[in-house]
């Protein structure tokens, strides 16, 4: 198998790789809700760059990449880092305004009065 750097299976590492070591893993109905690629995922499990992760006390796993795939994505990306979820963050997401009138301040209980 040959992964290319625009193709689905990069994205895929792409996205495994990207997130932070201790909570790092997706499940495979998201995988597949987000790339529409459940064959890419059985590829790359197959080669060996990605396996399951199940939990200790349940049901279901999630995909984590390998040793392996790390340094597939590590190459293909140009990052010499150690792929431990480093990758840019995107912008924080401006704060939820509540629903109370403009210039309203909520009234104190009794007790901080």
């Amino acid at each position: 198998m040959e992964i290319e750097r625009d193709g689905v299976h990069f994205r895929i590492l792409e996205r495994l790789c990207s997130m932070p070591r201790a909570v790092r893993g997706i499940s495979g109905a998201m995988l597949e809700r987000h790339f529409n690629a459940s064959w890419a995922v059985d590829e790359l499990a197959a080669a060996r760059l990605i396996q399951a992760r199940g939990w200790a006390n349940g049901p279901g796993a999630v995909w984590i990449p390998t040793e392996a795939g790390e340094a597939i994505y590590r190459r293909l990306a140009g990052n010499n880092g150690a792929g431990s979820g480093t990758a840019a963050q995107p912008e924080p997401a401006p704060p939820v305004k509540s629903a109370a009138r403009p210039g309203h301040r909520p009234r104190r209980s009794p007790a901080r009065r």
